[in-house]
């Protein structure tokens, strides 16, 4: 019975002990979303074969760039990277990265395109409450629904758009109260003022039932208002009569401030009801089957982005490394080839270029927004006839007049400036045409069923999904309610999938560098400790000298000082020797410990003194017998030692943050920051990266228990 309670304690011990050791392996495999989660759970959606992604379908572009390299960014065309005819879908839910994609838009409504004649005849019919384009129907609907329901601050968003119409009817019964105070003094027919005050009490009545009504609406599943939701607001509006049938002194007030702002609010909700029912009426069409996408393998895309990049104009610095095969970030690559040429053609500093790259994309920006093909202008004349046509275009913009002035002074340092601004115009075009073909083929997905105008699928980062259209404009595909996408996995993908955040986890941070800084400083600090405590321990063990008790025991004692007391003198004495971001600050001060002293001391104070006696009969010297006879022996306790010291270093953060400020020298605790900042902690990540930096010492630790075990238990014995 005694052992039977032994055993079930030292199991629970043993499950108390492993649990969070557990529990960090079982977060680095879940989703974001499930970190969170409570009740917590031990499974995790990357197990399971199949799953629903929650998705919204988003009006206009987004923007997906990520990872953009700062000579990239210093050439980037943020105007010309809209492509109209994608229709966006994005994730709200766990990003995703592989499996078979099913969009089921099957029944969905929508049409290739609408004619211009019969929009230009409807649109006359109504009643603008603000102003939108009309240029075409799709643009003219783009803008209505994203003003009305998709844009960042839709007009139709629930608790806003509520308690605004709730201050509008406040105001409003505000107006009948000030309406109320002067009728008598300012109406003189007395029959009159008894009709209009019975009329004002009912309006009142009126509003105040109105506002109790609305105010219902601010509960509800959506952010946004839905379209029944929207219908019955009206109805609610358009129910209450608040236009007075008679006429009086104070009906021209009356209008101003309870009529027209209650009739303000209904033209802009039947503005949009009457363009939502135009915009169903034109889709005749009916979607017959869903899109299915599956990922592409890698050379897959590698096929693809070739393909691609053959219809690209010709460039010689681009066909040098396409010929090379090396396609990984191509854009990147392609980018410093282009600084490279611009320095060794023209003879420039690198933040010479930069600064002209900055304001020739702002120069570019401002010639798109006018609708200037600059780049036909450019391959058919010379730059003398860009300028002559923006100065035309642009006389009325601060920023061209900052560019000429720029282009101006640059005209003294560079001699054939124009010719250079030609090149980098045309040059980084380029490479935003690379970068958006790259990104396009990279982020692409094999078709295996959709309608015919599918012209391509791409998932971007795994949050947000695109339909690259042919023939259909994006609009007419966005009204449904596209709510979830289902995936599935092949078994490979599945362990993909669940290994997925440590994969992620080393691409956020150089994590290589990292390992190889910890594993040099941990063997170094350890090697040297090994040595030096060696000697040490076999000096006030086997050697005798004066004061040699005592100079121990100060050495014992400095192990009662906090670590923390010595941070600040011992930053100062590595200031002092220029050792801050270097090897040496990190190994220097650690390779003596008072403790593998003693736990050496003690061992080697257990090795019978007949050995020492006869070693030195045979002419063997201190040094021989350290090394040849005593080391041999003490084999458990030092590979103890060393465990504990390799352990301790392999952990070590506060020092190394203090005395590192580069990713060169800094090693794996301090690399598990990165996952951590003002905004949240990724701990799924976190917990991933601390398992693949924690794993190399248990390895260790398995592979050297018996001698840790040895090495402690014979400690002190004689």
């Amino acid at each position: 019975m005694k052992k039977l309670i032994i055993y079930l304690l030292l199991s629970i011990g043993f499950v108390v002990m492993i649990m969070p050791f557990a529990w960090m392996i079982v977060t680095s495999f879940k989703l974001p979303s499930e970190v969170q989660q409570w009740p917590p759970k031990w499974v995790s959606k990357n197990f399971f074969s199949t799953r629903q992604v929650k998705v919204e379908t988003k009006i206009g572009a987004l923007r997906t760039l990520k990872g953009i390299s700062l000579s990239e960014a210093l050439s980037f065309t943020s105007s010309k990277d809209d492509d109209q005819n994608v229709l966006n879908i994005s994730v709200e839910d766990d990003p995703f990265y592989r499996g078979k994609m099913t969009l089921d838009i099957t029944g969905y409504d929508y049409i290739e395109k609408a004619s211009m004649d019969n929009f230009s005849k409807w649109i006359k019919s109504l009643k603008f409450p603000q102003q939108f384009s009309t240029e075409s129907p799709e643009k003219f609907f783009e803008e209505v629904f994203l003003f009305y329901y998709s844009g960042n601050s839709p007009y139709f968003k629930r608790l806003n758009y509520i308690s605004n119409l709730e201050a509008k009817i406040n105001n409003a019964i505000s107006g009948i109260e000030l309406v109320s105070k002067f009728v008598e003094r300012r109406v003189s027919d007395k029959s009159e003022q008894t009709r209009f005050k019975d009329f004002l009490n009912k309006a009142m009545e009126n509003l105040i039932t109105l506002k109790e009504d609305i105010l219902k609406y601010k509960a509800g599943k959506s952010l946004v208002l839905t379209n029944d939701e929207i219908n019955e607001l009206y109805k609610l509006l358009d129910s209450i009569n608040l236009v007075y049938g008679g006429k009086n002194e104070l009906t021209n007030i009356y209008s101003t401030k309870v009529v027209n702002v209650i009739s303000q609010e209904k033209d802009y909700i039947e503005f949009y009801l009457e363009v939502y029912k135009y915009f169903k009426r034109l889709q005749v069409k009916r979607v017959d089957k869903p899109i299915i996408a599956k990922v592409m393998t890698k050379n897959e895309r590698i096929a693809l982005l070739k393909e691609n990049l053959k219809r690209l104009p010709e460039s010689e610095i681009l066909n040098n490394l396409i010929v090379s095969e090396d396609f990984d970030n191509l854009p990147e690559k392609f980018s410093k080839k282009i600084d490279s040429y611009f320095l060794n053609e023209y003879k420039i500093e690198t933040s010479f270029l930069n600064n002209l790259k900055s304001l020739v994309v702002t120069y570019k920006n401002l010639l798109i927004e006018r609708g200037v093909d600059y780049e036909q202008i450019l391959k058919n004349g010379s730059f003398d006839d860009l300028i002559d046509i923006s100065d035309k275009i642009l006389s009325d913009s601060s920023s061209y007049k900052i560019f000429k002035a720029k282009v101006e002074s640059i005209s003294y340092e560079l001699e054939n400036y124009k010719s250079f601004l030609k090149e980098l115009i045309l040059l980084t075009d380029h490479l935003d045409l690379v970068r958006k073909v790259y990104n396009n083929s990279m982020n692409s997905w094999k078709i295996i069923d959709a309608p015919e105008f599918v012209k391509a699928v791409r998932v971007r980062n795994g949050e947000v999904i695109e339909i690259e259209l042919n023939g259909i404009a994006p609009i007419y595909l966005s009204d449904d309610n596209l709510s979830t996408i289902n995936l599935s996995f092949t078994f490979g993908e599945i362990i993909k999938n669940i290994f997925q955040n440590y994969v992620d986890a080393w691409k956020a941070a150089p994590f290589g560098q990292y390992y190889i800084n910890t594993v040099f400083v941990a063997t170094a600090t350890t090697v040297l400790e090994v040595i030096l405590a060696s000697m040490a321990a076999y000096a006030f063990s086997w050697m005798n000298f004066p004061g040699k008790n005592a100079l121990f025991g100060l050495f014992l004692a400095t192990m009662m000082v906090p670590g923390e007391v010595l941070l600040v003198p011992n930053f100062i004495t590595i200031s002092k020797f220029g050792w801050i971001d270097t090897y040496y600050s990190l190994i220097i001060p650690w390779i003596v410990s008072v403790f593998a002293v003693f736990l050496m001391r003690q061992h080697f104070l257990s090795i019978p003194k007949e050995l020492f006696d006869a070693s030195k009969i045979d002419g063997c010297s201190h040094w021989r017998f350290l090394w040849q006879i005593v080391v041999p022996l003490s084999k458990p306790v030092i590979i103890t030692g060393a465990l504990l010291k390799f352990v301790g270093s392999w952990n070590s953060f506060l020092w190394v943050l203090i005395v590192t400020n580069s990713d060169k020298y800094r090693t794996l605790p301090v690399g598990l920051q990165n996952f951590s900042s003002d905004v949240g902690t990724l701990y799924n990540q976190l917990m991933a990266a601390a398992t693949f930096s924690v794993l190399p010492v248990i390895i260790l630790f398995l592979f050297t228990q018996k001698y840790f075990i040895k090495g402690i238990a014979r400690t002190g014995l004689k």
